[in-house]
């Protein structure tokens, strides 16, 4: 537990270079926000976080999205405009937070880059006591590739031992007052051209900083491929699914395996939902059926079980067992009824599918099928679907 207050340093000016492009990739949407305020909003659920110094190369713009998302009055953001280099944005965000702070104990400062979502929650209070006790902590990741030293002909001069490396990443922490004076005490070379905060408290004022393991999940988006990437674990996080249904079948079991690492959380609920204490909402829920969709689980019935803040999927399986009862009804008429049930979800913000199944002894198909639906990405608004042997 942190017990001490905690600001926040986030540069998100960059220009995105390498990424390529017309939009800085700070501002790329992924799964419909911008990159950046995936981090913001981890930090921002964080109690001890007293303030967040988001550095950006536009503030008005910045201060729009904000806005539009809900979080133009949050007393945590300051805006900052940002500089041509990594740490001149850095000393910018310090600055800010000394000016706002200067009646509060801020003890440890937190730097960590916009286009980096993921924030590894679970490892935080490990990284900032380390960084209060030491006076400075920095995630590191064990290096992917070799290593090369070369010269100004492009040639190889030598290859560093790579176990006896490793690839910094961020969030970092320090003690507010030794970062602050080592930003002070830095070169106009090292402030234009340097990228290492734990480079320069070494450098300025003797701090050899703990070093602690990260997770795989700490990179940063650097290329069109991270965007891909980050997205799949955005998503994986993210989606909450529930499973209700009158009783465990084995069609039930599958799908519970299936979807086992793929989503955030998974809960089966057997029974009535709402005779159930359930402590969360979900974004996705799935309902079995027998030949119909019973009205006493028809979900408008028990909405405190769905997540309104994320768009999902309402998911209705009908388990019909054989095509008998299905042959008088016509494909059109089925998915005729799926978009009436869609338009009774929009107050939702979910989609609906309707899975018609037929094939009693189909069940590793109908899992395959629900679990690409849940895990494929897309907002469905209406799909039906019809399985048959």
């Amino acid at each position: 537990m942190v017990e001490f207050d905690v600001g926040v340093v986030m540069p998100c000016a960059g220009s995105s270079e390498r990424m390529g492009g017309s939009i800085p990739k700070q501002y790329i949407k992924i799964m419909g926000r911008p990159l950046f305020l995936y981090a913001v909003e981890e930090f921002r659920s964080l109690k001890y976080v007293k303030k967040i110094s988001l550095v950006v190369d536009n503030v008005e713009h910045v201060l729009n999205i904000l806005q539009e998302y809900g979080l133009s009055e949050c007393p945590k953001i300051l805006l900052t405009a940002g500089s041509s280099s990594r740490h001149r944005s850095i000393k910018a965000g310090l600055q800010e937070l000394q000016r706002v702070c200067k009646d509060s104990e801020i003890k440890v400062v937190i730097v960590h880059d916009g286009v980096r979502p993921f924030v590894c929650v679970d490892l935080l209070t490990d990284l900032i006591k380390a960084a209060s006790t030491v006076g400075a902590a920095g995630f590191v990741r064990p290096l992917v590739s070799t290593v090369l030293s070369t010269n100004q002909e492009s040639t190889m001069e030598k290859a560093l031992i790579r176990n006896q490396h490793v690839a910094s990443e961020t969030p970092q922490a320090f003690q507010f007052s030794l970062l602050i004076s080592a930003y002070n005490k830095c070169s106009d070379e090292e402030i234009d051209n340097g990228t290492e905060c734990l480079q320069l408290v070494l450098s300025h004022c003797g701090i050899n900083a703990k070093l602690i393991s990260g997770k795989e999940e700490l990179f940063k988006v650097t290329h069109k491929k991270d965007l891909y990437l980050a997205e799949g674990l955005l998503r994986e996080k993210t989606t909450d699914v529930c499973i209700i249904t009158d009783e465990e079948n084995e069609a039930v079991r599958l799908l519970s395996d299936s979807l086992h690492g793929k989503v955030g959380s998974l809960e089966v609920v057997v029974g009535d939902p709402s005779s159930k204490n359930l402590d969360k909402t979900y974004n996705i829920v799935i309902l079995f059926h027998s030949r119909e969709i019973q009205q006493d689980l028809h979900l408008l019935d028990f909405a405190s079980l769905i997540d309104l803040d994320k768009q999902g999927l309402i998911i209705h399986v009908i388990e019909h067992g054989s095509v008998e009862g299905l042959q008088g009804v016509s494909v059109y008429n089925l998915h005729r009824n799926s978009r009436k049930m869609a338009h009774n979800y929009e107050k939702l913000r979910k989609g609906v599918v309707i899975v018609h199944s037929v094939s009693s002894n189909e069940n590793q198909r109908l899992v395959d099928i629900l679990t690409t639906v849940v895990t494929s990405g897309k907002l469905i608004r209406t799909l039906y679907v019809l399985t048959r042997s």
